[in-house]
């Protein structure tokens, strides 16, 4: 259950980490009257040296000094917008450039969505329960919230609702992970109805008009099939159970959506057009040279299909003609540049709006008029000096792995003209996430500080690269995303820029398992590593009551003991003995229900045992994964040791 809430939801999760580090960074510079940084009264550290004030201050900023926004959603009857800011709170922006309104204050929501007819919008929120999703209705005439549903199942919650054509129902399922059952329900004016269908496991609304809903049944994250709801029958009718298909929307007689892994697709991630009438499924005739599509949305009067692809993590918007189900001719580019986009949406029939940024730039949105050529600015970025134009645009990098795999990812690289920067390999958890050239203050304060180059890596079981590549490092397999890391290695040493005498690792959860393995096999490359809140024991990962299907099916059955056997040879936990004293610093939160806290902190008696150099921090307010002003700045300071032990 607990690894399939960290991979649902992927856009909206990517991005409410991202505002979160840079709201956490841009605290107010501490009181200078004693020049000790204080360390928080829930922590308790071990190992981490003194830091001071006036070694630290300047990583931080007031909240003033950074402005980013993102769509939540687009209201089409009253041209305006629901945004987030750095908080991620949902605020209301009348007009272009207008000053956004604070509508909700009560933790950040996973998905927004306006009524049709522009009068109130719905949200799920876990802010009452954290393990939760609970459905909120807001009314725009008396600014009131109240919950749209009931949740009575002890684990059950409601991560997605649509609204109906009319705006006058709401649809949404709510899914009792304990019983493993879903249940498809309706609320109109707060009164809630459930249909009798039978849905087993987890399942997802994705549309709904006045005839059906479509829905989607999860199964894993490279496993998801799509189905119709008729009400008049009561039927549940299948449109695509084979392959994965994790993207659909309704076009008036059609199901237009996303699949990979099918014999329609021919070995590629396409879009498929079915026609709910003949039951005829057809790939959509797009371009050969479309990568990855990220997301699709079709205009409002189902002419016009908006693609975002994906290339590597950095997107294009593409823009298509539609008729009956097919494609007609490509609309000119209209954005230039190397940008992540964001939560794109269609203002009217001929108008897209979107939020970009990169690692250099923080989230703006903007709008562009397919019919007139006119963009406009919704709103715009903001940085403090310090931060501005110190790191270059995000630049892709590849490399090849052991088995001639292509593996790729992204450099930031500090503007400092030094001759050989120090280099921070970086790798995302998940497994099944994508990282993307995003606005990070934390890379961009990093690098400018210390010089050095920041390498963001998707490697194998990465989304965005189709379904081969994801199950690519499944079970037997995960050795092969270590050696993804230990191939970088290699390339890293031809750059004339970067320092292969300098090679520091940093990865959270999964990721941390992946860094600590890798320095594991590495230990004369590897000088020191970052992991935060780390798998550092697969079996043991697998022993917990709460491990899922989905589980299994990503890291295997725990009562293969063959498998486990192999596994045990990759994790930190197992092999300590072959840690070669590199210098580790190790989060870890007291309420982290996903990884057992016995694990973690047997590897760190393992390690100091050995007199090896352990920066450890321990939250008993945090869960998995958290950050903040102090964890912040002992990271620097650990980087700043290490590359300056080196350089003397």
């Amino acid at each position: 259950m607990e690894i399939q809430k960290l991979v649902r939801g992927n856009t909206v999760l990517e991005w409410s980490l991202v505002v979160a580090s840079v709201f956490l960074l841009v605290s107010p510079v501490l009181s200078q009257n004693n020049d000790l940084f204080p360390v928080p009264a829930s922590y308790r550290v071990e190992g981490v040296p003194p830091i001071l004030n006036s070694e630290v201050s300047k990583l931080f900023y007031e909240p003033s000094e950074i402005r980013s926004n993102l769509i939540w959603d687009a209201d089409q009857k009253n041209r305006r917008l629901l945004v987030t800011d750095e908080t991620s709170n949902v605020y209301l922006l009348q007009a272009p450039l207008s000053k956004p309104m604070k509508l909700t204050e009560n933790g950040v929501p996973h998905s927004v969505r306006i009524s049709p007819d522009g009068r109130s919008f719905i949200f799920t929120s876990d802010h009452e329960d954290p393990d939760n999703f609970q459905l909120y209705l807001y009314d725009f005439e008396d600014r009131s919230i109240n919950k749209a549903a009931s949740l009575t199942g002890k684990d059950e919650s409601i991560e997605s609702a649509v609204w109906g054509r009319k705006g006058e129902k709401v649809y949404y399922t709510k899914i009792d992970y304990e019983s493993k059952i879903s249940k498809l329900c309706q609320s109109v004016a707060l009164g809630e109805t459930c249909f009798k269908v039978d849905l087993k496991g987890i399942w997802y609304v994705l549309d709904a008009d006045e005839k059906r809903v479509l829905l989607k049944h999860w199964k894993s994250s490279s496993n998801q099939s799509l189905y119709s709801y008729e009400f008049a029958t009561n039927e549940l009718a299948t449109v695509e159970d084979k392959g994965n298909s994790s993207k659909g929307g309704l076009a008036g007689g059609y199901v237009v959506y996303s699949s990979d892994g099918t014999d329609l697709c021919k070995g590629r991630s396409c879009l498929v057009s079915f026609d709910l009438k003949s039951h005829r499924a057809e790939a959509l005739n797009l371009p050969r040279d479309l990568a990855s599509i990220h997301d699709f949305k079709l205009s409002p009067g189902f002419d016009n299909l908006l693609i975002q692809e994906t290339r590597d993590g950095v997107d294009r918007l593409r823009v298509f003609k539609f008729k009956k189900g097919r494609v007609g001719k490509e609309r000119p580019p209209f954005i230039k540049g190397s940008f992540v986009i964001w939560n794109t949406r269609w203002l009217g029939n001929d108008e897209v709006i979107y939020t970009i940024e990169n690692n250099g730039k923080p989230a703006s949105i903007k709008s562009f008029n397919l019919t007139t050529g006119t963009a406009t600015d919704w709103t715009k970025e903001k940085l403090p000096e310090a931060l501005d134009g110190k790191v270059d645009p995000p630049e892709i990098i590849k490399w090849n792995s052991f088995d001639k795999k292509e593996i790729s990812g992204y450099i930031v690289r500090p503007r400092t003209g030094a001759r050989r920067q120090p280099v921070l390999i970086r790798v995302h958890g998940g497994p099944q996430l994508l990282d993307r050239p995003v606005f990070n203050s934390n890379d961009t304060t990093l690098a400018s500080q210390l010089g050095i180059a920041i390498i963001h890596t998707n490697i194998r079981g990465s989304s965005g690269f189709g379904s081969e590549f994801m199950n690519a490092d499944d079970r037997e397999k995960r050795e092969h995303a270590v050696k993804d890391i230990r191939a970088l290695l290699d390339w890293v040493e031809k750059q004339e820029d970067l320092d292969p005498n300098q090679i520091y690792l940093r990865g959270e959860s999964y990721g941390g398992f992946v860094v600590l393995s890798a320095a594991m096999f590495e230990p004369s490359r590897i000088k020191a590593v970052i992991a935060e809140s780390p798998i550092v024991s697969i079996r043991r990962y697998l022993s917990q009551s709460w491990v899922d299907d989905f589980a299994k099916i990503e890291y295997g059955d725990p009562k293969d003991e063959a498998l486990m056997v192999k596994l045990d040879a990759l994790s930190p936990l197992n092999n300590a003995d072959r840690w070669n004293k590199i210098p580790l610093l190790l989060t870890r939160g007291q309420r982290d229900g996903r990884i057992p806290e016995a694990d973690v902190v047997d590897l760190k008696n393992q390690l100091q045992k050995q007199n090896t150099e352990v920066w450890y921090i321990y939250s008993t307010e945090d869960g998995h994964g958290f950050g903040g002003r102090y964890t912040f700045a002992s990271i620097y300071k650990f980087l700043k040791t290490q590359i300056e032990q080196r350089r003397k």
